[in-house]
């Protein structure tokens, strides 16, 4: 089977792939976005996770080969069941995961061992993955940290993996921004010390992976952060947590597309969740009253507001209804973003150099300065936002200088 992607163009599949793709635990994929809200900002950006796994999975084969190319000995069955674990990777995911599983802190994350062994254990996909005959590998790759050889495992979940290499491309694509990297990057994969790594003995091979790098950083400065896709994906989540007090559970919607979630949660015949997700629905969103990010504040206060506020919902539920009650709005109007710290982990990646593997960012002689730069610009990434109703944000923001003790960022 040949399917034409718009990112790799002809992507050649066999059965076995083919059988996985015709499920419905797959199918699901075609109604969750991968980029969350971020249509909301970039209107391109309605592709969706079926068509980034199909793209994984490619990237996967791909890597498989250069390896084989450059003197590993990868079998047949070890080549599948890199290709189909790439191919299930997200079968776990929520629609609009990412923001109340890693910023709200509502659910594990989709690909904790328990989440992924209960989505590879699902009825037809179950079924075709024992067709297959690498059900047990392939669920091993995918829950398993210990996975032997790890190179495989590290092929479809590590720092430059099939993953990364697909979606950097395809989301830069589909929000219209001309950024890419280089397919010189591709041939640099070997295998040392039994790790997958990039080459750096090649010529210029450090150059591109450090516009990878920039490129990682450019995408999570100008679509994965944008105040809008954040503060849309918030209302989202905040309507996830209110539902959860009604009795929401994580199985409720394991099979839901965007869609569905958004349906039920209206369903529910709440006025508070319905009044969040008529605003995203209609891109009626709230407004940043209140920024305070890393360089304004510094490492050791935003650790400080992540303690109190992202790893606590009570806390956090209690400063959102302070907050509202000072400007006389609706407790679920006002919603206070705290994310996690989180780091640019391409900059871990192994490489292998003259001297021995060791990963990128690990200093020889002196500081790799080239990568701490990326890697603290992008540190610089984190914000914390306070959103209200339009016309609230200068009232709001007084309020939130006084109960953060910082000056507004905005």
């Amino acid at each position: 089977m040949i399917i034409r992607d718009p990112i790799h163009g002809d992507i050649r599949f066999g059965d076995v792939e083919r059988r996985l793709m015709d499920t419905r635990q797959f199918q699901r994929l075609r109604g969750i976005r991968q980029t969350g809200t971020a249509h909301l900002v970039y209107p391109g950006c309605t592709h969706t996770r079926f068509e980034h796994s199909l793209g994984t999975a490619a990237m996967a084969r791909h890597i498989t080969g250069v390896l084989r190319e450059s003197g590993t000995d990868v079998s047949p069955e070890q080549e599948t069941t890199v290709v189909l674990a790439a191919l299930v990777h997200d079968v776990s995911h929520f629609p609009f995961g990412h923001t109340f599983e890693d910023e709200r802190k509502l659910f594990p994350r989709h690909d904790s061992a328990e989440r992924m062994r209960n989505a590879l254990s699902q009825d037809e996909l179950a079924s075709a993955l024992d067709a297959s005959g690498q059900r047990e590998q392939v669920v091993a790759l995918l829950t398993e940290r210990g996975f032997d050889p790890p190179w495989m495992r590290q092929i479809v979940s590590s720092t430059v993996d099939a993953d990364l290499l697909d979606y950097l491309r395809r989301d830069a694509y589909f929000a219209g921004l001309k950024h890419d990297y280089d397919d010189r990057i591709l041939s640099t994969f070997t295998v040392a010390d039994n790790k997958l790594a990039i080459n750096l003995e090649k010529l210029s091979t450090r150059t591109e992976l450090l516009h990878l790098l920039r490129l990682r950083y450019f995408l999570t400065e100008r679509v994965y952060f944008h105040h809008a896709k954040v503060a849309s994906g918030a209302m989202i989540a905040k309507a996830v947590e209110l539902a959860v007090q009604l009795g929401l559970r994580e199985e409720d919607i394991q099979t839901h597309t965007d869609g569905a979630l958004l349906r039920s949660l209206v369903a529910r015949k709440d006025e508070r969740i319905e009044r969040l997700v008529r605003g995203v629905v209609y891109r009626d969103l709230l407004k940043r009253a209140y920024v305070l990010s890393t360089g304004e504040i510094g490492r050791r206060a935003r650790d400080e507001l992540i303690a109190s506020y992202t790893r606590s919902v009570e806390s956090r539920q209690r400063v959102e209804r302070e907050i509202a009650d000072a400007i006389v709005v609706e407790p679920d109007q006002v919603i206070l973003y705290c994310p996690d710290i989180s780091s640019i982990k391409e900059a871990r990646v192994f490489t292998k150099t003259k001297t021995g593997v060791r990963r990128l960012n690990e200093p020889l002689d002196s500081p790799p300065f080239d990568v701490k730069a990326v890697e603290d610009q992008y540190e610089r990434l984190w914000k914390l936002y306070v959103f209200v109703p339009d016309g609230y944000q200068e009232r709001a923001g007084k309020v939130c200088e006084r109960l953060f003790g910082e000056k507004n960022a905005l």
